[in-house]
């Protein structure tokens, strides 16, 4: 929804196999500027495990979903983060945690604190979305934008 601007989901969608790839640019009107993002979205099913890990290569910055009525996906979002922290051979890096599914209100088994107590955690902010309808589709990017621009200001002041 994000790469197409909420303007599509499929109505047979498929899970991520392995990995894809697209850019996109993020305005970022009280900057004037706009940030450059080149997405790698990768497998979190374990069977990837091994193969992804090929792409994080020079990942600068990370965004982490996990499924509100699966209760197993948030933490498997802190494990994915310490194995590409480990990958990269770093201690942190920037990123966003994505609590996606919000459309699915009956079914939500993983409330708000808990998603906050985890995006403290990893030291990111929490971005509720919903990818099916677009809710917020863009949110988590934006954030993750602004948070890649005030790294590189903090850079350029050094």
């Amino acid at each position: 929804m994000f790469h197409s601007s909420g303007q599509r989901f499929p109505k047979h969608y498929l899970m991520t196999l392995g990995v894809e790839f697209c850019m996109k640019a993020i305005a970022l009107p009280e900057a004037d500027t706009s940030v450059e993002l080149h997405l790698l979205d990768t497998a979190g099913q374990e069977i990837y495990a091994e193969m992804v890990p090929s792409y994080w290569e020079n990942v600068t910055a990370v965004v982490l979903v996990y499924d509100v009525t699966r209760v197993h996906t948030l933490e498997a979002c802190a494990s994915w983060y310490e194995r590409i922290l480990q990958a990269l051979g770093k201690e942190s890096l920037p990123g966003v945690l994505v609590a996606n599914k919000m459309d699915m209100r009956e079914r939500i088994a993983i409330k708000r604190p808990a998603g906050e107590a985890m995006a403290q955690k990893l030291g990111f902010p929490l971005v509720e979305t919903s990818a099916q309808d677009a809710q917020d589709a863009e949110g988590p990017f934006l954030a993750l934008a602004k948070l890649l621009k005030a790294d590189v200001d903090d850079i350029d002041t050094v």
